[in-house]
């Protein structure tokens, strides 16, 4: 892992997430960058000028001096061995922010669920639930909870009724690598004994590889609450999922599981694409 973005909106759970960005770099010796999108709304032309209180470029400027502040907090709290990087952005933020995961080639994507609308995130959503169908990179959702620690147990659910795609179950396993950590995969399947279901649980931890895992069949029909649960009993550090394609109409009358998850988990989640 060489680059990781943290995106904020300034709010204390934004800035929360980008100190745990921080450690995490930290720990992978990769770079930060600490990006602010920022949405201009003149009431009328003449306000777009230079000179106007909140103009374009002094809301540009602001952006920058609260992100320079918050890297040299930063730095002084986990020291300077980590080389961060500060973005501004004009523009709505998941396509602000998309753009510059992919401009910087970034590894992983660190966002808040929570930013600077804590009551209605957990009833309908936030940008960073919404970037899960948007991300071009990795995304790691942090709940307000969440503080760092070192990732060494970590829950990989998957559906057996969609076989997951190869190349995100390799990333999957990349990161899995990379953190060092033991992976538990979680197949939830409403019939755990069927001989279907087996042959295909196989079939996964052939894939596994050499990384150390357990795999378990369980029944249930919410894949939130299944899934919880055994991250709870099972003191994961991380849950992991790899988000499945919808259409855009379908997207727009329902939340996926990975969506919904994300929007009411307390344990940090991982959204592989």
């Amino acid at each position: 892992m060489k680059i990781i973005v943290a995106a904020t909106d300034f709010s204390p759970n934004a800035n929360q997430a980008a100190h745990f960005a921080m450690q995490l770099a930290n720990a992978q010796k990769a770079a930060l960058i600490l990006v602010n999108a920022f949405h201009f709304w003149p009431t009328n032309p003449a306000e777009t000028g230079g000179n106007f209180p909140l103009s374009v470029q002094t809301m540009h400027n602001e952006s920058q001096h609260q992100l320079l502040a918050l890297a040299s907090e930063l730095h002084t709290q986990y020291g300077n061995d980590v080389v961060i990087k500060c973005i501004t952005k004009e523009g709505y933020a998941i396509p602000s922010i998309r753009e510059v995961a992919q401009l910087e080639k970034a590894d992983l994507l660190v966002m808040s669920v929570v930013g600077s609308a804590p009551q209605s995130a957990q009833l309908m959503g936030s940008v960073a639930t919404e970037m899960i169908t948007e991300t071009p990179v990795p995304l790691l959702l942090l709940p307000p909870s969440a503080t760092y620690t070192e990732i060494k147990n970590v829950v990989l659910g998957i559906d057996l009724n969609t076989p997951p795609d190869a190349v995100v179950l390799d990333t999957a396993l990349r990161f899995a690598k990379q953190f060092g950590c033991v992976v538990n995969v979680l197949c939830i399947q409403d019939e755990p004994a069927n001989e279907t279901a087996k042959h295909k649980s196989e079939h996964i931890r052939h894939l596994m590889g050499d990384v150390p895992h357990t795999l378990t069949i369980q029944p249930g029909h919410d894949v939130y609450e299944t899934l919880l649960q055994f991250a709870h009993t099972n003191k994961v550090d991380l849950i992991m999922m790899m988000p499945q394609a919808h259409n855009w109409f379908k997207r727009l009358f329902s939340e996926g599981e990975t969506q919904r998850v994300a929007r009411l988990t307390d344990v940090p989640l991982l959204a592989i694409v």
